[in-house]
């Protein structure tokens, strides 16, 4: 038997379904719109903060050196148009071709006046940065800057690999030299993969350990023994013939860099030399790439020598020509040193 309901009570109960059915919709809308938002908060703010971990990581690389070359001039304080002529044809080529290359020029912090240090400073404030290295070692106002260029050269071959550590090469020029930077670092990638590299202009010399002086110079091994034999004194002590490259510019790789800035064995010659300053037989600025080699030689290490092409003859040299306090100086072409001074 069918029973009936009025029509007014199914119209009663259709309407509470509906409204039921409505407001379950509409809950549903509700909590997917809620979801929606929470989902685009938490993407800007996983998007914000990756783009700040990319700032950040940006701002680190470019205020961290480049890990291939970092390039030390070693400079007189009270030199500061040379710096600006080194910033102004050096730096500036180097940054415009994006060269992979950090360059400081070389001061040492024992020998600084305090007329010296206000005017680094200015010279700082002056280019609007800070492209100093302050080394432990004498400078100018130290006995007249006469060993200052020696204990630069052990001081921040010792201070690069420490203060810049990751690079793959560490290289000295001297503050009168032109180096073409790009070019070097040109050089220089091939032999990236090889140990303990010494690089530079190739020479060979031998060394009179009590007297801090060479004997015995040739450009080759043949001709180093030869001079050797004849050229050195018997009643002294000699080490040599050995490699070493001329001062002009020198190039450690980072596995050489990082030993050298470590070893008990430099850091004793370092101290040895250091007291020999004042006395009439002392190590001399004269023969600092030689006191290099011999570091590097009587360590007993194996070396990679990398050697830069040989100079121009004089008719084909490139290049300016300089006059200055030391007299007329040829500028000839070393293949990667731009700039090798030789007296006239």
């Amino acid at each position: 038997r069918q029973s009936s309901m009025p029509a007014d009570s199914l119209a009663s109960v259709v309407g509470e379904l509906q409204g039921v059915l409505s407001k379950d919709v509409s809950n549903a809308v509700a909590q997917e719109r809620s979801l929606l938002s929470e989902r685009r908060r938490v993407f800007h703010r996983l998007h914000r903060q990756r783009r700040r971990r990319r700032g950040a990581a940006h701002a680190a690389a470019q205020e961290s050196p480049p890990t291939f070359l970092v390039l030390g001039f070693v400079t007189n304080p009270r030199t500061p148009k040379t710096r600006e002529w080194i910033r102004q044809t050096v730096l500036v080529p180097a940054a415009e071709v994006g060269a992979p290359a950090l360059i400081r020029f070389v001061v040492g912090k024992r020998g600084l006046s305090p007329r010296d240090v206000q005017q680094l400073d200015e010279e700082r404030r002056r280019v609007g940065k800070d492209d100093f290295a302050v080394v432990d070692a004498s400078d100018f106002n130290e006995a007249g800057g006469i060993y200052s260029c020696i204990d630069k050269l052990f001081a921040w071959f010792r201070h690069a690999p420490v203060a810049y550590p990751g690079a793959s090469f560490y290289a000295k020029a001297d503050d009168d030299s032109f180096v073409d930077v790009a070019r070097l670092a040109s050089f220089l990638r091939p032999a990236a993969g090889l140990p303990r590299v010494y690089g530079g202009y190739l020479q060979y010399d031998s060394f009179v350990t009590e007297e801090w002086r060479h004997c015995g110079w040739s450009a080759g091994q043949v001709g180093a023994a030869h001079a050797r034999r004849h050229g050195c004194p018997k009643e002294r002590r000699v080490y040599g013939p050995f490699p070493f490259v001329v001062g002009a510019l020198t190039v450690m790789g980072g596995d050489l860099g990082g030993w050298f800035a470590s070893s008990p064995h430099v850091a004793g010659l370092v101290e040895k030399g250091r007291a020999t300053q004042g006395r009439p037989q002392h190590w001399d600025c004269g023969y600092s790439d030689v006191t290099l080699g011999y570091a590097l030689g009587s360590a007993n290490l194996s070396l990679s020598l990398l050697s830069a092409p040989r100079p121009l003859p004089r008719g084909e040299a490139r290049g300016l020509a300089s006059e200055g306090a030391s007299g007329a100086c040829a500028w000839r072409s070393v293949g990667l040193l731009r700039g090798a001074r030789r007296e006239l």
